[in-house]
């Protein structure tokens, strides 16, 4: 079992906009049923003169946004309706057809489609690069052995996705709050005793955890959205069917 990295070039409404807009980078989860997409962009200037090309992106595959919202820069949207079928021939469709299976999220930059997927056979690989040739410029990224034992990493969120961007003093002070019980209910210790304990400034300590919150949630936060989106009423439980005890 093996892991590809790739993009390719083709035509695609979200490749030619990603070529419009270099400087803009489109992240893209998908669930067949509802997008999340995250759009990156350097400034406010360059915000108002892609917007009209999101828009019209959006418009064309037919998606309702159903949620937008700004974090860390980045413009957030949960559009519901997946125009993914609408684009043909696809990179998706290729990759399934030769039995490879994707690893979200799909990038969009510099006029690229960036995916990861992952496959099992040699001969699916170079089949499945001579069918994506045909579609335009293809590009091998890097090529990997996946051990079996971490297949569930792979496909459920990837750990360097959430935790790639984190320092170690980041990551160190984020554990310590986990180990002390600061994130228990009730909490069992505050960050300044923390702080004391390991023998540093506490602002220097809450700078470190607070980075390294805000990290790991702007990571997972796709994600959740996508959730929630399908998720059901809050109070109620799915299994059960019987109204929940509010929190």
């Amino acid at each position: 079992m093996f892991e590809v990295s790739f993009r390719a070039q083709h035509d695609c409404p979200f490749v030619r906009f990603s070529a419009k807009h270099p400087e803009v980078r489109v992240v893209h989860w998908c669930s067949n049923k509802t997008d999340v997409l995250e759009v990156g962009f350097p400034d406010a200037e360059t915000l108002d003169k892609m917007e009209p090309d999101l828009q019209e992106l959006l418009s064309w595959g037919g998606g309702k946004i159903l949620k937008k919202s700004f974090c860390g820069g980045d413009l957030q949207m949960v559009v519901k309706t997946c125009c993914c079928h609408k684009i043909s021939p696809s990179i998706a469709g290729v990759v399934q057809e030769h039995s490879f299976l994707g690893i979200p999220p799909i990038i969009y930059r510099g006029g690229w489609e960036e995916r990861r997927v992952i496959g099992l056979r040699e001969s699916d690989y170079r089949k499945m690069f001579q069918d994506l040739s045909l579609m335009g410029k293809v590009e091998i990224l890097q090529k990997k052995i996946v051990p079996e034992t971490s297949i569930r990493d792979a496909f459920v969120i990837s750990l360097s996705s959430v935790f790639l961007g984190l320092t170690e003093k980041q990551i160190n002070s984020f554990l310590k709050a986990l180990d002390y019980g600061y994130y228990d209910l009730p909490k069992k210790v505050t960050a300044e005793e923390i702080a004391r304990k390991n023998g540093v400034p506490r602002t220097t300590y809450e700078e470190h955890m607070r980075k390294a919150e805000s990290k790991i949630l702007r990571a997972v936060a796709p994600y959740l959205r996508i959730y929630a989106s399908r998720a059901p009423e809050p109070g109620v439980d799915p299994e059960h069917s019987r109204t929940l005890d509010p929190i």
